[in-house]
C-alpha cells in the first residue's frame, strides 16, 4: 500500500479543483492493492479497501488527517503527528518517499504508441528521470490531455505536497506539457475515473472521541 500511494503522489500541481472521483490500482492490476480517491475542490479523502478498519487519509483546509478507530473511539491524527510517530517507533516517516520522487528529469519523450487504461486512451511516453535517493530510473508512462484526467493528478498533488513538503520535476513537466496521468511504469495505475461528485459527508472531518495525547503515548511506549 505504502508503494503504490508514494508512486501515486508524485504529480500534476494544483490550480482551479473540480469534483471526482477515482480508483487507482498497482502495476499488476490487483484488485487488494486499491486506492479510491474522491474529492471535492481541494478537498480529498484517500481510502484502502483492504485496509479499511485502518482508517483513511483526509485532506482539508491544507492541512492532511490520518482519521482512525482506537479502542471503539474516532481519532483524528495530524499527518506530522503520524509521522512523529512511525520516526519514534524506528518506521519510515510519511514524507520520505525519495524512490518515488524525483530530483531531475532528464527526458520525457512519446514513442509513438498508445494504450487504453480505465477506458481512456492516451499516448505512451518514456520517462528517464533521477530520484531523490540519486537513482537513474527509466519508465513508461501512459498521458492524457483528458481534463479529468489532469484533475485527478492535480488533487492528489496537492496532497502529496503536504505529505512532503517539496516540489516534484515530473509533476512541473506534466503541467508544461499540460498532461495528466493514466500509468506510471509497474508502480500504479488509474482502474476508473469520473466527474461525478462525491457525497460530501463522506469529505468532513469527524468530531475526536478519543483522546490523542493517550494515544500517541500509548503507542510510543
Amino acid at each position: 500500500m505504502r508503494r503504490l500511494l508514494a508512486a501515486c503522489l508524485l504529480c500534476v500541481s494544483a490550480s482551479a479543483l473540480a469534483d471526482g472521483q477515482a480508483t487507482l490500482v498497482d502495476g499488476s492490476g490487483d484488485p487488494e492493492s486499491a486506492v479510491t480517491a474522491r474529492w471535492i475542490g481541494d478537498q480529498l479523502r484517500l481510502d484502502f479497501p483492504r485496509h479499511a478498519a485502518k482508517g483513511y487519509l483526509l485532506l482539508r483546509d491544507g492541512k492532511g488527517h490520518v482519521v482512525t478507530n482506537f479502542g471503539g473511539q474516532t481519532v483524528v491524527l495530524g499527518i506530522r503527528d503520524v509521522q512523529s510517530i512511525a520516526g519514534q517507533l524506528g518506521g519510515q516517516d510519511l514524507s520520505d518517499l525519495g524512490s518515488y520522487q524525483a530530483q531531475q528529469v532528464l527526458s520525457l519523450e512519446p514513442v509513438g504508441t498508445r494504450e487504453s487504461v480505465a477506458g481512456i486512451e492516451g499516448e505512451v511516453y518514456r520517462l528517464d528521470w533521477i530520484t531523490q535517493e540519486g537513482d537513474r530510473r527509466e519508465d513508461a508512462l501512459v498521458l492524457s490531455q483528458r481534463p479529468e484526467v489532469i484533475e485527478l493528478l492535480r488533487v492528489v498533488d496537492r496532497y502529496q505536497s503536504i505529505l512532503s513538503g517539496q516540489p516534484d520535476p515530473v509533476a512541473a513537466r506534466l503541467e508544461q506539457q499540460g498532461l495528466g496521468l493514466l500509468r506510471f511504469g509497474d508502480k500504479f495505475q488509474v482502474a476508473s475515473l469520473t466527474a461525478t461528485s462525491p457525497d460530501p459527508a463522506l469529505l468532513a472531518l469527524p468530531s475526536q472521541s478519543g483522546n490523542v495525547g493517550e494515544l500517541l503515548r500509548s503507542v510510543i511506549q
